[in-house]
């Protein structure tokens, strides 16, 4: 075979999942908790959502706090008003395929791989009075049911599994409020491409053999200077 007859030569596989577009930070859990950020932003916006908390940008406006939960706890009020929580589990990359390899190029053998992601999200539905919170989670869980082909047609996600809404219970981070869960998964795939190693484990060999002192020694003293300095004798 020609390296024109190749179709990985003429044609790799993309990097990123088809129709997949550059407002996702390819690989990157945060970038999906900051999505379901914006659409509950979205969903209760003024004329949008529920008229009693209709969410504004402005903080000192809004009728209820919307945030990641890696926001810092001086940009919101908690406790003063309804607040909806974004956050995320453990994550993790799958084994779909052997090797995750999808393809290989055989003229530089640079691999590409492919997998899927699965990022558990929660949602932290949080009110001064316990009727408040349960009413909030449960336009949460509804939305998201209800939207979840839209939005993983939108964001080329792989997978949304029906949301969770769990029981209404005192919010520990402020035992005068209270918290309704919404918990789900979303799975997207990741694609990459690897190029062989050898050349920079021969550059890594060939530092440290001019390094003037036997290989033990240099790499002594490197492992000491980045942990501080070896303790005297």
């Amino acid at each position: 075979m020609t390296i024109e007859d190749d179709p990985l030569r003429r044609n790799p596989p993309p990097t990123k999942a088809a129709g997949q577009d550059d407002i996702i930070v390819v690989g990157s859990p945060l970038a999906v908790v900051g999505i379901f950020v914006e659409v509950l932003r979205a969903r209760f916006t003024e004329g949008n959502g529920p008229t009693d908390w209709p969410w504004k940008a402005n903080l000192n406006e809004t009728s209820i706090v919307i945030e990641s939960g890696f926001a810092s706890p001086q940009n919101t009020e908690r406790g003063k008003k309804p607040a909806i929580f974004v956050d995320k589990d453990e994550s993790v990359y799958g084994k779909v395929i052997i090797g995750d390899r999808a393809g290989i190029n055989w003229h530089n053998m640079a691999d590409y791989q492919w997998t899927l992601a699965t990022v558990p999200i929660l949602i932290e539905c949080v009110a001064a009075q316990k009727g408040t919170s349960a009413i909030i989670g449960d336009v949460v869980q509804w939305t998201l049911h209800c939207a979840s082909d839209p939005i993983q047609a939108a964001f080329s996600f792989h997978d949304m599994s029906p949301p969770t809404l769990g029981r209404t219970v005192p919010y520990e981070a402020d035992k005068e409020s209270w918290l309704t869960p919404v918990s789900f998964q979303v799975q997207y795939p990741v694609r990459w491409s690897t190029t062989p190693i050898k050349p920079l484990l021969q550059e890594i060999r060939l530092r440290i053999r001019n390094a003037g002192a036997d290989a033990n020694a240099h790499l002594v003293e490197i492992a000491a200077f980045l942990s501080g300095s070896l303790p005297e004798e």
